[in-house]
This record gives C-alpha cells, structure tokens and sequence, in this order.
C-alpha cells in the first residue's frame, strides 16, 4: 500500500513554533515560517517544534521545514549535502556530513546553565581537545562544524550558546546565538578576503 504524495502546499499546512534564547514564538504556519526562512529570519540551526506535541529539534532536522534549505542552496548553487537526516549545507553553517580528513575548530560556548563537566565530556567524544579557557576549547575531529554543533546541543540547558569555528574549511555553525547574531555572521563571514579590512 503506497501513501499520496502530498504537494509542498499541503506540508506546509502545518504550524509551527521557534524558540529563541529560550523564548516561544508561534504558533506559525508552514507559509509564516517559509517567508521567515527566505528573509534569513529563520535558519538551519533554528530550533523549531512541529505543532504543540513535537519534540524540539533544528529547523534543517525538520522532514518539511528542512526542505526549505535545500531549495535555498540549490538555488544559490550551494552543494547540497544529506547525511544523518540533515537536509542541506549552506554557505555560513556546515551540514552533518562527516570530512574526511581531520579538521581544526575552535568551541566557544556560553554556558549559563550547564556545569562544564557535561559539554568537556562531550567535547572529548569528539576528538583530541584542548581547553584554553572556561569556555573555548580547541578541538582536531573529522566531523563538520554542523556534526560538532549537533554532537553538543544536548547537553546545553536552553539558555545556553554554541559557536563553533572549523579553521580548516573556513565554517562555523552556532546553537541558539539568536536571528541577530547570525545575521551578522552570515554578512561578516561570507565575505571575500579581500573586501575585509
């Protein structure tokens, strides 16, 4: 027995709530949260919960809303990277794909909630580490700055932040900075070397 096809309408029939630092907005319909997705209000890492019941996951983990980024790299000529249930990659925030050979990061996290002994457990699941401060580590792992992102978000409490720098492939991804914040990260590192004074 096969299911219908629904249209990409019809899945977005659906609402939607997105959680900011902590605070819930929403609901929203599938159509709000699309237009918030191509005004850069809304992104990959955006956590978000389907109806009033749905666990609380990214945006770009969602089956429906996760489409929204794929269409958006495909269209800008991005590639277009699936693994780990993760829809796409886009120019500022690195997908889950694992490399293939061991990279650089840089960890900053700001912990308002969490005891450090929970993020240095899972920061040491991910490869050589060194904790240069209490809040930055520098990390040597063969995951993407999206796969070290998604490794530590559950051991964040919800006001907690995330920033993750890969130094090797020129990415980062983030955990609950904020629409503002990744606003001017988009703008700052998406810029050619040679526009930056």
């Amino acid at each position: 027995m096969s299911l219908p096809v629904r249209n990409a309408t019809e899945c977005l029939d659906g609402t939607w709530r997105i959680n900011v630092g902590g605070k819930i907005y929403g609901p929203y319909t599938g159509h709000q949260v699309k237009a918030f997705a191509g005004e850069g209000r809304l992104a990959p890492h955006s956590i978000v919960q389907a109806g009033e019941m749905g666990p609380w996951i990214t945006a770009i983990d969602d089956p429906i809303l996760g489409q929204l980024f794929v269409k958006s790299c495909a269209k800008n000529g991005l590639p277009n990277e699936t693994a780990s249930g993760v829809g796409a990659s886009d120019a500022v925030f690195s997908s889950a794909k694992s490399a293939t050979v061991p990279a650089n990061f840089l960890v900053v996290a700001d912990l308002k909630g969490t005891g450090t002994g929970e993020i240095q457990a899972a920061i040491n699941r991910l490869g050589e580490n060194y904790r240069l401060t209490p809040s930055v580590w520098v990390v040597k792992s063969a995951m993407s700055a999206g796969s070290l992102r998604n490794e530590l978000t559950p051991v964040l409490g919800r006001l907690d932040s995330l920033f993750v720098v890969d130094a090797s492939q020129n990415r980062t991804a983030s955990f609950n900075l904020g629409p503002d914040a990744d606003a001017h990260i988009r703008k700052l590192w998406s810029r050619e070397a040679s526009q930056v004074h």
